[in-house]
């Protein structure tokens, strides 16, 4: 059953949206919870990524986080 999860988990994706220009990465949600683990700051604060086209940070669309945070893009907006 673990097993399962884990390939299930790595062919999903959270998208995220750069805050400046817009740009929408597709990030699997293995590294954004790996990400997400490895945070021992602010739990109400995402998993940060930057944008790969202006540097930028990027939010995520939406994503529910190991601490039982949501995150939602429209939230910040």
């Amino acid at each position: 059953m673990e097993s399962f999860r884990r390939k299930q988990e790595k062919n999903e994706v959270v998208k995220y949206v750069c805050l400046e220009c817009h740009e929408i990465e597709e990030i699997p949600l293995s590294v954004v919870r790996d990400f997400d683990a490895m945070d021992d700051g602010d739990p109400s604060v995402p998993p940060q990524f930057g944008c790969e086209h202006c540097g930028n940070p990027m939010y995520p669309e939406y994503y529910k986080g190991l601490h039982g945070y949501e995150y939602k893009l429209s939230d910040i907006l």
